[in-house]
Protein backbone atom coordinates (compact mmCIF):
# COMPACT_ATOMS: atom_id res chain seq x y z
CA UNK A 1 0.00 0.00 0.00
CA UNK A 2 1.09 3.51 -1.08
CA UNK A 3 0.39 6.86 -0.04
CA UNK A 4 -1.93 8.68 -3.31
CA UNK A 5 -0.33 12.38 -2.64
CA UNK A 6 -1.88 14.84 -4.87
CA UNK A 7 -0.95 19.12 -4.30
CA UNK A 8 -3.03 20.59 -2.32
CA UNK A 9 -3.36 21.10 1.58
CA UNK A 10 -1.86 18.39 3.73
CA UNK A 11 -1.24 16.08 0.55
CA UNK A 12 1.96 15.55 -1.42
CA UNK A 13 2.99 15.53 -4.86
CA UNK A 14 4.57 11.85 -4.96
CA UNK A 15 3.84 8.73 -3.15
CA UNK A 16 5.00 7.18 -0.02
CA UNK A 17 5.57 3.31 0.46
CA UNK A 18 5.41 2.57 4.40
CA UNK A 19 8.38 -0.26 4.89
CA UNK A 20 8.28 -2.84 7.59
CA UNK A 21 9.40 -0.77 10.49
CA UNK A 22 5.53 0.62 11.24
CA UNK A 23 5.18 4.43 10.85
CA UNK A 24 7.91 4.93 8.37
CA UNK A 25 7.62 5.65 5.12
CA UNK A 26 9.91 5.57 1.97
CA UNK A 27 9.96 7.18 -1.30
CA UNK A 28 8.29 5.06 -4.29
CA UNK A 29 10.97 4.86 -6.80
CA UNK A 30 10.74 6.40 -10.19
CA UNK A 31 10.04 4.00 -13.10
CA UNK A 32 12.66 3.17 -15.64
CA UNK A 33 11.33 5.02 -18.53
CA UNK A 34 11.74 8.46 -17.04
CA UNK A 35 15.02 10.35 -17.24
CA UNK A 36 15.09 12.61 -14.36
CA UNK A 37 18.13 14.29 -15.68
CA UNK A 38 16.23 16.06 -18.31
CA UNK A 39 12.54 16.00 -16.34
CA UNK A 40 10.51 19.39 -15.66
CA UNK A 41 10.59 20.57 -12.52
CA UNK A 42 7.13 19.01 -11.82
CA UNK A 43 8.21 15.62 -12.96
CA UNK A 44 10.83 15.76 -10.66
CA UNK A 45 8.83 16.48 -7.84
CA UNK A 46 6.34 13.89 -8.51
CA UNK A 47 9.56 11.19 -8.10
CA UNK A 48 11.04 12.62 -4.85
CA UNK A 49 13.56 14.80 -6.42
CA UNK A 50 12.90 18.14 -4.45
CA UNK A 51 16.10 20.05 -4.86
CA UNK A 52 16.12 22.16 -7.51
CA UNK A 53 18.74 21.50 -10.58
CA UNK A 54 21.98 23.49 -10.32
CA UNK A 55 22.92 25.88 -12.49
CA UNK A 56 25.81 23.86 -14.95
CA UNK A 57 28.29 26.75 -15.47
CA UNK A 58 27.49 28.82 -12.50
CA UNK A 59 28.00 25.29 -9.85
CA UNK A 60 29.37 22.70 -11.82
CA UNK A 61 30.30 21.01 -8.80
CA UNK A 62 27.06 20.74 -7.17
CA UNK A 63 25.77 20.46 -10.84
CA UNK A 64 27.75 17.08 -11.43
CA UNK A 65 26.70 15.68 -8.11
CA UNK A 66 22.94 16.63 -9.04
CA UNK A 67 23.42 14.54 -12.47
CA UNK A 68 24.88 11.52 -10.58
CA UNK A 69 22.23 11.17 -7.66
CA UNK A 70 19.32 11.51 -10.46
CA UNK A 71 21.05 9.84 -13.33
CA UNK A 72 22.98 6.91 -11.50
CA UNK A 73 21.41 6.47 -8.23
CA UNK A 74 17.70 7.57 -8.18
CA UNK A 75 16.87 4.17 -10.41
CA UNK A 76 13.96 2.14 -9.84
CA UNK A 77 16.53 -0.74 -9.61
CA UNK A 78 18.61 1.08 -6.75
CA UNK A 79 16.46 2.80 -4.65
CA UNK A 80 15.20 -0.27 -2.77
CA UNK A 81 12.15 0.05 -0.09
CA UNK A 82 14.23 -1.09 3.12
CA UNK A 83 13.70 -4.12 5.04
CA UNK A 84 15.38 -4.07 8.07
CA UNK A 85 17.16 -6.31 10.65
CA UNK A 86 16.29 -6.83 14.60
CA UNK A 87 17.09 -3.83 16.36
CA UNK A 88 20.47 -3.76 18.25
CA UNK A 89 20.59 -3.77 22.00
CA UNK A 90 23.58 -0.71 22.22
CA UNK A 91 22.58 2.62 22.02
CA UNK A 92 24.68 5.04 20.18
CA UNK A 93 24.42 8.10 22.61
CA UNK A 94 27.12 9.54 24.13
CA UNK A 95 29.05 8.34 27.72
CA UNK A 96 31.13 8.75 30.12
CA UNK A 97 31.83 12.09 28.56
CA UNK A 98 34.06 14.29 30.86
CA UNK A 99 36.22 17.54 30.51
CA UNK A 100 39.89 16.69 30.84
CA UNK A 101 43.12 19.31 30.71
CA UNK A 102 43.64 18.40 27.04
CA UNK A 103 40.19 18.84 25.85
CA UNK A 104 36.38 16.42 26.00
CA UNK A 105 36.90 12.32 26.19
CA UNK A 106 34.23 9.98 26.02
CA UNK A 107 33.89 6.21 26.97
CA UNK A 108 32.44 5.58 23.63
CA UNK A 109 32.81 8.70 21.29
CA UNK A 110 35.40 9.78 18.98
CA UNK A 111 35.40 12.67 16.45
CA UNK A 112 34.05 16.25 16.11
CA UNK A 113 30.48 17.99 17.13
CA UNK A 114 29.64 21.59 16.10
CA UNK A 115 26.97 23.28 18.39
CA UNK A 116 24.02 25.51 17.50
CA UNK A 117 21.00 25.63 16.09
CA UNK A 118 20.87 23.16 13.31
CA UNK A 119 17.95 20.88 11.22
CA UNK A 120 20.28 19.19 9.27
CA UNK A 121 24.07 17.59 9.40
CA UNK A 122 25.69 15.58 6.51
CA UNK A 123 29.10 13.89 5.93
CA UNK A 124 30.53 11.45 3.02
CA UNK A 125 32.87 8.99 3.68
CA UNK A 126 34.93 5.64 2.80
CA UNK A 127 33.91 2.87 5.30
CA UNK A 128 37.23 2.18 6.82
CA UNK A 129 39.01 -1.08 7.00
CA UNK A 130 38.57 -2.97 10.26
CA UNK A 131 41.00 -6.08 11.90
CA UNK A 132 41.49 -7.13 14.71
CA UNK A 133 43.44 -5.00 17.51
CA UNK A 134 46.64 -6.12 19.93
CA UNK A 135 43.50 -4.61 23.14
CA UNK A 136 41.05 -7.04 24.68
CA UNK A 137 38.22 -7.29 23.35
CA UNK A 138 34.83 -6.31 24.73
CA UNK A 139 32.55 -8.13 27.19
CA UNK A 140 31.30 -9.78 24.07
CA UNK A 141 34.31 -11.03 22.74
CA UNK A 142 34.16 -9.01 19.64
CA UNK A 143 35.70 -5.30 18.72
CA UNK A 144 32.87 -3.05 17.23
CA UNK A 145 32.19 0.12 15.85
CA UNK A 146 30.23 2.45 13.79
CA UNK A 147 30.95 5.38 11.70
CA UNK A 148 27.94 7.68 11.70
CA UNK A 149 26.65 11.41 11.10
CA UNK A 150 24.13 12.60 13.56
CA UNK A 151 22.07 15.62 15.16
CA UNK A 152 21.96 16.10 19.26
CA UNK A 153 23.33 14.11 21.96
CA UNK A 154 25.61 16.59 23.40
CA UNK A 155 23.35 16.06 26.80
CA UNK A 156 24.75 19.52 28.38
CA UNK A 157 28.41 18.18 28.61
CA UNK A 158 29.25 19.65 25.55
CA UNK A 159 29.14 23.81 25.97
CA UNK A 160 26.21 25.28 24.27
CA UNK A 161 23.96 21.58 24.01
CA UNK A 162 21.26 20.16 26.94
CA UNK A 163 19.67 17.47 24.90
CA UNK A 164 20.20 13.65 24.93
CA UNK A 165 18.48 12.39 22.05
CA UNK A 166 20.38 11.38 19.17
CA UNK A 167 19.08 10.96 15.24
CA UNK A 168 21.85 9.43 13.55
CA UNK A 169 22.68 6.97 10.73
CA UNK A 170 25.73 5.09 9.65
CA UNK A 171 28.30 2.03 9.06
CA UNK A 172 28.80 -1.07 11.87
CA UNK A 173 32.05 -1.96 11.51
CA UNK A 174 32.97 -5.34 13.62
CA UNK A 175 35.79 -7.41 14.29
CA UNK A 176 34.80 -11.25 15.64
CA UNK A 177 37.38 -13.13 18.28
CA UNK A 178 38.57 -15.13 14.94
CA UNK A 179 39.57 -11.81 13.79
CA UNK A 180 36.64 -11.94 10.96
CA UNK A 181 34.87 -8.23 10.09
CA UNK A 182 31.40 -7.48 9.11
CA UNK A 183 30.07 -4.71 7.74
CA UNK A 184 26.43 -3.05 7.85
CA UNK A 185 24.38 0.41 7.43
CA UNK A 186 21.98 1.34 10.12
CA UNK A 187 19.76 4.31 12.03
CA UNK A 188 18.62 5.15 15.22
CA UNK A 189 16.55 8.00 16.95
CA UNK A 190 17.80 7.35 20.48
CA UNK A 191 16.31 8.89 23.68
CA UNK A 192 17.08 8.72 27.08
CA UNK A 193 13.89 6.90 27.92
CA UNK A 194 13.87 4.34 25.21
CA UNK A 195 13.47 1.07 27.42
CA UNK A 196 10.00 2.78 27.94
CA UNK A 197 9.74 3.36 24.85
CA UNK A 198 11.01 0.84 22.31
CA UNK A 199 7.98 -1.59 21.77
CA UNK A 200 6.00 1.78 20.21
CA UNK A 201 9.12 3.02 18.60
CA UNK A 202 12.03 0.49 17.92
CA UNK A 203 14.10 2.88 16.15
CA UNK A 204 15.18 3.87 19.66
CA UNK A 205 17.92 1.17 19.21
CA UNK A 206 19.79 0.61 16.28
CA UNK A 207 17.91 -0.69 13.31
CA UNK A 208 20.41 -2.83 10.52
CA UNK A 209 19.41 -2.05 7.00
CA UNK A 210 20.03 -4.71 4.83
CA UNK A 211 21.74 -3.83 1.45
CA UNK A 212 25.48 -4.80 1.92
CA UNK A 213 28.53 -2.39 2.42
CA UNK A 214 32.20 -3.23 2.11
CA UNK A 215 35.20 -1.68 2.98
CA UNK A 216 36.14 1.85 1.10
CA UNK A 217 32.81 2.02 -0.03
CA UNK A 218 32.11 5.27 -0.08
CA UNK A 219 28.75 6.43 1.88
CA UNK A 220 27.15 9.50 2.33
CA UNK A 221 24.44 10.30 4.98
CA UNK A 222 21.76 13.14 5.62
CA UNK A 223 19.92 13.32 8.96
CA UNK A 224 17.27 16.52 9.11
CA UNK A 225 14.64 17.53 10.62
CA UNK A 226 11.59 18.43 8.62
CA UNK A 227 8.18 19.42 8.65
CA UNK A 228 6.39 16.55 6.61
CA UNK A 229 7.02 13.08 5.19
CA UNK A 230 7.92 13.68 2.09
CA UNK A 231 9.96 16.86 2.18
CA UNK A 232 13.51 17.32 1.15
CA UNK A 233 16.10 15.40 2.91
CA UNK A 234 19.08 17.16 2.27
CA UNK A 235 17.51 20.82 1.49
CA UNK A 236 20.35 22.61 1.53
CA UNK A 237 18.64 25.12 2.86
CA UNK A 238 15.70 23.82 5.09
CA UNK A 239 12.81 25.90 6.33
CA UNK A 240 11.70 27.23 9.51
CA UNK A 241 9.57 24.45 11.85
CA UNK A 242 8.02 23.45 13.51
CA UNK A 243 9.35 20.08 12.75
CA UNK A 244 7.40 16.57 13.12
CA UNK A 245 9.78 14.11 11.34
CA UNK A 246 12.87 12.89 11.86
CA UNK A 247 14.38 12.40 7.69
CA UNK A 248 17.68 10.16 7.33
CA UNK A 249 19.36 9.37 3.69
CA UNK A 250 21.67 6.89 3.65
CA UNK A 251 23.20 6.36 0.02
CA UNK A 252 26.36 3.42 -0.99
CA UNK A 253 27.29 6.01 -3.61
CA UNK A 254 29.72 2.96 -4.72
CA UNK A 255 26.83 0.62 -5.07
CA UNK A 256 23.90 3.40 -5.83
CA UNK A 257 22.09 1.22 -3.47
CA UNK A 258 20.04 4.66 -1.04
CA UNK A 259 17.21 4.44 1.78
CA UNK A 260 15.46 7.48 2.63
CA UNK A 261 13.45 7.62 5.75
CA UNK A 262 10.70 9.38 7.57
CA UNK A 263 10.32 8.45 11.31
CA UNK A 264 7.73 9.74 13.52
CA UNK A 265 9.75 11.43 17.10
CA UNK A 266 9.81 8.63 19.29
CA UNK A 267 8.68 10.11 22.61
CA UNK A 268 11.20 12.18 24.21
CA UNK A 269 12.83 13.56 21.22
CA UNK A 270 13.25 17.42 21.26
CA UNK A 271 13.77 18.41 17.62
CA UNK A 272 16.93 20.93 19.42
CA UNK A 273 19.16 20.98 17.33
CA UNK A 274 21.46 22.37 19.77
CA UNK A 275 24.90 19.98 17.99
CA UNK A 276 25.76 18.04 15.33
CA UNK A 277 28.48 15.07 15.17
CA UNK A 278 30.61 12.77 12.78
CA UNK A 279 31.61 10.31 15.13
CA UNK A 280 33.68 6.90 15.04
CA UNK A 281 32.20 5.09 18.19
CA UNK A 282 32.86 2.12 19.99
CA UNK A 283 29.80 0.10 20.48
CA UNK A 284 30.86 -3.03 22.88
CA UNK A 285 28.49 -1.71 25.71
CA UNK A 286 27.34 0.10 28.48
CA UNK A 287 30.42 -1.90 30.24
CA UNK A 288 32.97 -0.20 27.26
CA UNK A 289 35.58 -1.70 25.40
CA UNK A 290 38.43 -1.09 22.98
CA UNK A 291 37.69 -0.45 19.09
CA UNK A 292 38.82 -2.59 16.25
CA UNK A 293 41.77 -1.55 14.12
CA UNK A 294 41.15 0.73 12.13
CA UNK A 295 42.25 2.83 8.72
CA UNK A 296 42.00 6.55 8.97
CA UNK A 297 38.02 7.78 8.91
CA UNK A 298 37.78 10.77 6.80
CA UNK A 299 34.20 12.81 6.51
CA UNK A 300 34.08 14.75 3.76
CA UNK A 301 31.23 17.85 2.53
CA UNK A 302 30.69 17.31 6.26
CA UNK A 303 28.46 20.26 7.84
CA UNK A 304 25.60 21.50 9.33
CA UNK A 305 22.95 23.64 8.42
CA UNK A 306 20.10 25.86 10.22
CA UNK A 307 17.27 27.60 8.96
CA UNK A 308 17.78 28.59 5.35
CA UNK A 309 21.27 28.57 6.11
CA UNK A 310 21.68 32.02 7.34
CA UNK A 311 24.75 33.40 7.73
CA UNK A 312 27.26 34.08 9.92
CA UNK A 313 25.46 31.38 12.40
CA UNK A 314 25.41 28.63 9.05
CA UNK A 315 29.30 28.98 8.65
CA UNK A 316 29.79 27.81 12.23
CA UNK A 317 28.21 24.68 10.40
CA UNK A 318 31.12 23.92 8.22
CA UNK A 319 34.07 25.67 9.99
CA UNK A 320 34.68 22.05 11.82
CA UNK A 321 37.95 23.68 12.99
CA UNK A 322 36.28 25.12 15.61
CA UNK A 323 34.43 22.19 16.80
CA UNK A 324 34.83 20.15 19.47
CA UNK A 325 36.76 17.65 19.43
CA UNK A 326 36.59 14.05 21.20
CA UNK A 327 38.89 11.52 22.18
CA UNK A 328 37.79 8.06 22.97
CA UNK A 329 39.74 6.67 25.92
CA UNK A 330 39.00 2.94 26.23
CA UNK A 331 37.72 0.62 29.37
CA UNK A 332 41.32 0.24 30.03
CA UNK A 333 42.02 3.91 30.10
CA UNK A 334 43.76 3.67 26.89
CA UNK A 335 43.40 7.10 24.64
CA UNK A 336 42.82 5.01 21.21
CA UNK A 337 42.13 7.63 18.76
CA UNK A 338 43.09 11.21 17.52
CA UNK A 339 41.36 13.70 15.88
CA UNK A 340 41.78 16.65 13.19
CA UNK A 341 39.32 19.22 11.76
CA UNK A 342 38.78 21.33 8.80
CA UNK A 343 36.82 23.32 6.74
CA UNK A 344 34.26 20.52 6.03
CA UNK A 345 36.68 17.90 7.33
CA UNK A 346 36.55 15.57 9.74
CA UNK A 347 39.74 13.15 10.30
CA UNK A 348 39.93 10.72 13.04
CA UNK A 349 42.91 8.80 13.57
CA UNK A 350 43.23 5.08 15.04
CA UNK A 351 46.75 5.23 17.39
CA UNK A 352 45.49 1.71 19.93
Amino acid sequence: MSIKATPGKDKLPFDLVPTSMKGVYSFVPPPKNVDLTTASRRTLIKHGVLMRRPDPEREPSLFALWRRFVGEIWKEENFVTPVFGTPGVITHNVKGLRQTDSGLVSANWSGCAVTGNWVGAMGVWEVPTVSKPTTPPGPDGQWQSSSWVGLDGGGGIIPGTSTTDVLQAGIAQNVDANGQPTYFPWYEWFVPNYEAVKAEFPYVLPIPIAFQVSPRDQISVVVQYVQQMGDNIGNPMPPAGPYHFGGVLLVNVSTGKAVNLYLPPPTGASFAGDSAEWIMECTDGPEGGTLPKFTVLTFQNAGACNVLDAPPASEKGVNLQNGVLIDFVDAYNNDETNENADVGGVWINYQG
